[in-house]
């Protein structure tokens, strides 16, 4: 292989790596984890929701359906929606599992946590029904938009009456 074609950008990166991982051990140490491979928002999501609602992990941290079961023995799904500050390129498709009785999703806006949704699976179609969504298969998933989380996040008490539980830092 002959030399680089940009050395300086490839110090640069190799610089960046060794910093990222020296952080991502510290957010590693905070969730009591030797070692991953995986996401680390996806890592963080489901330890933040634990913290929130208590309960357990699951064993596998890449089973499928549910990460989280609750001490009523009621299991949840963590999911994350990631976006820059200041509008929304991404947005979310809740597809409940039939197993699971909640589903869990943790917002980031410029790796910024701005809030966490839990949304009970067996209630999907209502709360469909109460941001006005008219897409076809409310009953079978919920597709959250920006404004859809505006809404919640400004109405919460609308929300709650459906069993929706809403968590900003």
């Amino acid at each position: 292989m002959s030399d680089p074609a940009d050395p300086q950008r490839l110090t640069a990166l190799l610089e960046a790596l060794d910093a990222y991982r020296t952080t991502r051990r510290l957010l590693l140490d905070a969730m009591n984890l030797p070692a991953s491979n995986r996401d680390p928002l996806a890592e963080l999501s489901e330890h933040l929701v634990q913290a929130l609602l208590g309960g357990e992990l699951a064993a596998s941290r890449v089973q499928a359906h549910w990460d989280l079961t609750l001490p009523g023995g009621d299991t949840v799904q963590v999911k994350y929606l990631a976006n820059p500050a200041g509008g929304w390129v991404n947005e979310h498709v809740v597809h409940p599992h039939a197993d699971v009785a909640y589903y869990a999703l943790v917002l980031f806006e410029a790796f910024t946590v701005t809030g966490v949704l839990v949304l009970p699976t067996a209630r999907l179609s209502a709360v469909h029904a109460e941001l006005g969504k008219q897409h076809p298969r409310g009953e079978a998933e919920l597709q959250l938009t920006r404004r859809n989380w505006q809404t919640i996040r400004d109405e919460p008490d609308r929300f709650r009456a459906l069993g929706v539980r809403i968590w900003r830092p």
